[in-house]
């Protein structure tokens, strides 16, 4: 009893020491099209990530949903599992299956725009070792169209 009292103390005091911290979404980089059609068009691209914690890990799956200026545009599901460095950028391969119609329909008022509000609502899984997390994955932020488009390759 001694002995797990002082292995549970132990672990307890660890634990606190390690301030996890959330994982910060930084741009996007290398859009490309993939399969093009009026239902469903594929793009892919790398999302970029910082991780400012001590430890790396490996991403196994994400996935959620993607907005540009409140409209939705698609489904995104990540391409393959990702190691993740400790303090240091990483970038995310995913696939985003895009609603052409409505990316159309909006494309000149995007376009026109200095600067477009994107926002990724989902969920991803973190393993280290035998260790899993399940995280929500979000982000709400502005990007210059400029710095966007400049990524856009066919």
């Amino acid at each position: 009893m001694k002995q797990f009292l002082i292995i549970a103390v132990t672990a307890l005091l660890l634990s606190s020491c390690m301030r996890y911290q959330d994982i910060k979404f930084v741009g996007i980089d290398q859009v490309k099209m993939g399969k093009i059609g009026m239902n469903e068009t594929t793009m892919e691209m790398n999302l970029i990530f910082n991780n400012p914690n001590k430890l790396g890990a490996l991403l196994n799956s994400a996935g959620g949903k993607a907005w540009i200026q409140d409209i939705y545009i698609g489904d995104f599901l990540l391409n393959e599992d990702v190691k993740i460095p400790a303090r240091s950028d990483f970038s995310v391969p995913v696939r985003l299956k895009v609603n052409l119609k409505e990316l159309v329909n909006n494309s000149l008022n995007l376009i026109m725009r200095d600067s477009v509000t994107i926002r990724l609502d989902g969920n991803a899984r973190l393993s280290k070792g035998s260790i899993i997390k399940n995280f929500p994955l979000r982000y709400n932020g502005k990007k210059a169209s400029s710095e966007l488009l400049s990524q856009f390759k066919l």
